[in-house]
């Protein structure tokens, strides 16, 4: 090769590997940016305690747990605006406690109805399986719940 050719093969090869590296960093960066807007997404402690069920019970209480999902969405939604109302009031220039801890004190009972909801439920649910399902939902239930050393 002519060194006058190689030169050009070394900036196209340089170019193409940036390329390369902007394409992968883009990517990676797409990725992290999506799963930090969307953390309800990722399973959580019910999911994985109905883990060990066999299929069709495994199926079936993933569903009525979706649905309840929907049903308590409002509640936990109004929640959230509450929380984050309330911790915003105190940027203000001179904010009122009693009204900012009014605010947190009605988000903390709607979380306490969105989870004895969500707990009458599952439990409703869960008495109405097979004693053997049973067994293995409650024993999946205490190794998610258990403190973690």
């Amino acid at each position: 090769m002519r060194p006058r050719w190689l030169v050009i093969a070394l900036v196209a090869s340089l170019a193409l590997n940036l390329f390369l590296i902007g394409a992968g960093a883009g990517v990676w960066a797409l990725a992290t940016g999506l799963a930090r807007q969307n953390p309800g997404s990722r399973p959580g402690t019910l999911f994985w305690a109905t883990q060990g069920l066999p299929q069709p019970d495994r199926r079936q209480m993933r569903q009525m747990l979706k649905g309840l999902r929907d049903q308590v969405k409002p509640n936990a939604t109004q929640s959230l605006a509450l929380r984050a109302a309330a911790w915003g009031a105190l940027a203000d220039a001179k904010p009122d406690p009693a009204a900012i801890n009014q605010q947190l004190a009605q988000s903390r009972q709607a979380d306490i109805a969105v989870r004895t909801q969500v707990e009458e439920q599952i439990v409703d649910y869960a008495v109405r399986l097979p004693p053997s399902d049973r067994a293995i939902f409650a024993a999946g239930m205490k190794r998610q719940l258990a403190p973690t050393p």
